[in-house]
């Protein structure tokens, strides 16, 4: 496994980086609380390629480019990165399962900016690690076989409010009795009548990621809509999975990264008893221990996509990553709160709103708990 990063690789971080720098770290407030200033920065995303280069054919599905450009966003605000890590999510499964016709309508808009953001509704209020508890269903219309009825509700929908096409996963009703778990994914426009959001949480942090919940109520599907085939949704879901797991991986090591980064600039520049306290071996260790994660953290990234790339199994790896760089990221921002002392506590320094960043990441795209049933039953195969 060659670790030495491209030209190409290498372009994309820093344009990641420049990009971060200039047009989102002076807006992070407006951000925040201006849904169109929010759409306004996607468009010039688009422009930039940020949503879709990573997707065959684009840059020969360059996903260790894909991984550092998302990292690079991340450090600067995870919430945007959410956007761009959730739209090629979406982009990805309609590029491997989606028929011609999806591929040309909804790549093309990607590329556009038409479906951006994109959203994937796989979560519901008692489905969230037991993705065979999904209750969102679907049925054909008795009237028109040509027609799919979407009724149901997801619940902690990442940019569902703002989603162009939204990739739903449902239950087939009624199930049949020799198959009871017949999921199929579909690809919904955000125009769809009886499509509605109930409500809009308040959350931690992310703050630039609206997460909200989302009712289908007798929502007409046509035929092209369906992703694949009747009965691939467990599949796509899981997929699906894979790749967010390793978005979250990069997107936790961009958040520690600035965190530490902070931190070694405020040990180095915070005077106590005379010296910096970066001469302190108690903050000099937690700085060491910081990079070693890190470090460890991109190493394993680079290993499930290596895996990846040679159409190997992935899947436990990708846990891994997610697992160790999410707890890492947690672990690191707690940290670099700690050295900042008093001040870490304070909105006037960037760690506090990496603290609470962090904190989803053990969360999303399943638990740490499910990352360690995932590796366990690898394991155990």
């Amino acid at each position: 496994m060659d670790l030495e990063l491209s030209e190409s690789q290498l372009a994309w971080q820093k344009k990641a980086k420049e990009f971060a720098a200039d047009k989102i770290a002076p807006h992070i407030e407006k951000l925040e609380t201006d849904y169109n200033f929010r759409q306004e920065l996607f468009q010039q995303m688009v422009e930039e390629d940020f949503f879709t280069f990573a997707i065959p054919p684009n840059e020969e599905g360059d996903l260790i480019a894909y991984l550092l450009a998302l990292k690079e966003i991340s450090k600067v605000d995870a919430g945007i990165a959410v956007a761009m890590s959730v739209t090629s999510m979406v982009a990805e499964a309609i590029w491997h399962y989606g028929n011609s016709n999806q591929q040309e309508r909804y790549l093309a808009k990607f590329s556009s900016g038409e479906c951006i953001p994109a959203s994937f509704a796989l979560t519901e209020k008692n489905a969230g690690s037991d993705i065979k508890a999904i209750q969102t269903s679907y049925s054909i219309d008795p009237n028109n076989p040509d027609i799919y009825i979407l009724n149901g509700e997801k619940q902690f929908i990442t940019n569902g409010d703002s989603a162009k096409v939204i990739l739903v996963v449902a239950k087939l009703d009624p199930s049949p009795k020799n198959n009871p778990d017949v999921f199929s994914a579909f690809l919904v426009d955000y125009q769809t009548q009886g499509l509605t959001i109930p409500k809009k949480e308040r959350k931690l942090g992310l703050l630039t990621a609206n997460l909200v919940s989302l009712k289908f109520d007798h929502c007409k599907l046509s035929k092209n809509q369906l992703l694949g085939k009747e009965g691939m949704g467990f599949k796509i879901a899981l997929s699906s999975l894979d790749s967010g797991r390793l978005s979250v991986a990069a997107q936790s090591l961009g958040i520690a990264e600035a965190a530490f980064e902070a931190a070694v600039e405020y040990a180095k520049s915070r005077h106590q008893f005379g010296a910096p306290i970066s001469q302190q071996q108690a903050v000099a260790f937690k700085l060491a221990d910081m990079r070693v994660k890190l470090d460890a953290g991109e190493l394993l990234i680079f290993k499930a996509v290596w895996l990846r790339s040679k159409g190997l199994p992935s899947t436990a790896e990708a846990s891994t990553a997610k697992l160790f760089c999410s707890e890492a990221a947690n672990w690191i921002v707690n940290e670099a709160l700690q050295i900042h002392g008093g001040y870490g506590y304070i909105k006037d320094y960037l760690v506090e709103k990496y603290f609470r960043d962090a904190r989803v990441t053990t969360l999303y795209e399943g638990t740490s708990e499910i990352q360690r049933l995932i590796i366990a039953r690898h394991l155990l195969a």
